[in-house]
């Protein structure tokens, strides 16, 4: 197949090194940016003798119509130039778009090819409610102190939580509560979920749980054994404790209560995450049947890192020991967004574990402050003068503005309006159009806050307006 890559005059170089190795032509258009290329360009150029013209991906125009002019293939390729050889390995893969960049079908590609991957497996071990216990990892996502919670606060977390990828919505039971209201969460969040847990050592609550059809109960040990008798054979079971010739007689014991039994040596936080994990080892050892439970929050909740990649590596742990269902809770905002997390992180690890090759590639990451390829651009050319700030204000005759974050929208206060939206471009187009602004380095101030605003409420940071955001050690001190 002849192939030819169409690209600008600053990306030149890049773009012919990266031909040369495919025995590939190029075309430079007289434009310095790639991204600014369009159809009229190419329309005088000769391209009979190619079966494909890869133009780049961020470039505008009806690519199509050119393709029916020229009677050659013309599709977009992909937005930076570093992902240009994963994209020419992969061509007999995808079909390339007139609209959409080859690295995101690529990648939308392999999304779909893992998520069928993983969600053919069949080797289950039994049901909780409507979920298999067995093949990928699967997600119980705990309410902390459900009790305490209205019923449409109950509602939105549970919402919140399905709506994450939750599999299993377990109510934790505080250690003081009602019976009624542990009666009136489980009949609320039972219409909800399809597969529903319970968590307290408490006999009564369990007892409670178990009558008003609960799916699942947390957590049985040699100290509340007597909860064992209130469990029905359609009801799971976690038992739990740190010792695993304990831990593997109690599961035999439950046994007899019923066959959905699964084992929680427990999961410590640092300093003895080692510790625990080579207990989870043993365990599986001694048993290698039984479905395992690890409590990834335990982990999460208790260090200062981003729960992201803490997550990512639990997951790709967990799977390498054999573990069948991760526990997470979001009780603090560091940890907001775990539960997403963990179900895409055993997605990665599952097909990790399929493929035996690492979790990378696969079209679905959790990479989220870092690109996994840095496209270093062009150096400046031309007239270049270093920035320079201008610390002299001058107050708009307008008013001013005070910008905040509620919940998941950004309030932009004016004298005159108050505008609110969850993305800077529409708030400041409003703004606008409402000719709040008189003067141009305020609306360049406005933008660059309403941006900060908006890269705040996607990471789930706070933000204080005037103040830079801060990015621990990625940020110049």
């Amino acid at each position: 197949m002849r192939i030819l890559l169409v690209t600008g005059r600053l990306a030149e170089r890049s773009v012919k090194e990266i031909a040369d190795r495919f025995g590939l032509d190029v075309y430079t258009v007289d434009v310095d940016v790639a991204a600014f290329i369009t159809p009229s360009h190419l329309r005088d150029v000769n391209l009979s003798g190619y079966d494909l013209v890869i133009v780049p991906g961020q470039a505008k125009g009806d690519w199509k119509r050119l393709e029916e002019e020229k009677g050659v293939k013309i599709r977009l390729g992909p937005v930076h130039v570093s992902d240009l050889p994963l994209i020419l390995k992969n061509l007999e893969k995808i079909e390339l778009s007139h609209e959409i960049p080859a690295c995101r079908l690529l990648k939308d590609l392999k999304r779909e090819e893992t998520l069928r991957l993983v969600d053919s497996l069949d080797d289950f071990k039994f049901e909780i409610g409507d979920i298999t216990v067995g093949g990928r990892a699967k997600i119980v996502a705990e309410i902390v102190d459900a009790t305490e919670l209205s019923n449409d606060d109950l509602i939105e977390r549970i919402e919140y939580y399905l709506e994450s990828g939750a599999d299993i919505v377990d109510l934790g039971i505080p250690l003081e509560f009602d019976l009624a209201e542990v009666r009136r969460v489980v009949r609320v969040a039972r219409d909800r979920c399809g597969a529903l847990s319970i968590d307290t050592f408490d006999p009564k609550a369990i007892e409670v749980g178990v009558e008003m059809g609960v799916d699942m109960v947390m957590s049985v040990s040699y100290d509340n054994l007597e909860c064992g008798d209130l469990i029905g054979k359609d009801v799971a079971v976690v038992v739990v404790d740190r010792d695993v010739e304990r831990l593997r007689k109690l599961v035999e014991r439950m046994r007899r209560r019923t066959e959905k039994v699964i084992a929680d040596p427990i999961m410590d936080p640092a300093p003895k995450v080692l510790e625990s994990l080579v207990r989870y080892r043993r365990y599986r050892e001694l048993d290698p049947d039984t479905p395992m439970l690890m409590g990834v929050g335990n982990v999460t909740e208790l260090i200062d890192a981003d729960s992201i990649g803490v997550n990512a590596l639990m997951a790709c742990m967990a799977e390498e020991i054999g573990v069948e269902l991760l526990f997470t809770t979001e009780a603090s905002a560091k940890t907001k967004g775990s539960v997403r997390e963990l179900k895409v992180a055993s997605y990665m690890a599952k097909a990790s574990k399929i493929k035996n090759s690492p979790p990378k590639d696969l079209g679905v990451d959790l990479l989220v402050v870092k690109d996994k390829v840095r496209s270093e651009g062009e150096p400046p050319r031309g007239n270049v003068i270093e920035a320079e700030e201008n610390r002299r204000f001058v107050r708009d005759p307008k008013g001013d503005f005070r910008i905040r974050v509620w919940k998941d929208r950004i309030v932009c206060e004016h004298d005159r309006a108050v505008v609110v939206g969850r993305r800077a471009k529409e708030i400041i187009d409003t703004v606008l159009k409402l000719n709040l602004v008189s003067r141009l380095d305020h609306a360049g101030y406005l933008g660059r806050e309403l941006m900060k605003a908006e890269i705040a409420l996607m990471l789930g940071k706070n933000y204080v307006q005037d103040d830079e955001l801060d990015f621990g050690i990625y940020t110049k001190r």
